[in-house]
């Protein structure tokens, strides 16, 4: 079963679902096309240098269909956040779930040994 979350958006309920991985690889790459769809070839250091009002109102529409640039121009920065962490939360949490031990794993081997 799907993980859902509501939270309020400019006024308005805004129902957050989990995704299939093959459509948060779709995502990734209307988000970012130059990526096509890889993590890994998204450019942060070019698009943080576009960061803008203007990022917000195109790029929160492509993740939230229900929103558009109107509904992102009269929200309250915090329920930009919320919208956000509750798309991490429902996409993410399984995979931040089994991630963390094998990064503590990962983390525990690198460590220097004392002899």
């Amino acid at each position: 079963m799907a993980r859902t979350k509501s939270v309020t958006f400019g006024g308005r309920k805004i129902r957050v679902e989990e995704r299939r991985i093959g459509e948060l690889e779709k995502l990734i790459a209307d988000l970012f096309p130059e990526s096509g769809g890889d993590v890994s070839k998204i450019e942060l250091d070019k698009l943080l240098g576009q960061f803008g009002f203007g990022l917000l109102y195109e790029k929160i529409p492509v993740i939230f269909p229900d929103i558009t640039a109107e509904d992102v121009k009269s929200a309250y920065p915090s329920e930009l956040e919320a919208l956000v962490e509750a798309f991490i939360e429902v996409n993410f949490t399984g995979l931040k779930r089994l991630l963390a031990p094998i990064l503590t794993f990962a983390q525990a081997g690198l460590t220097p040994r004392s002899s």
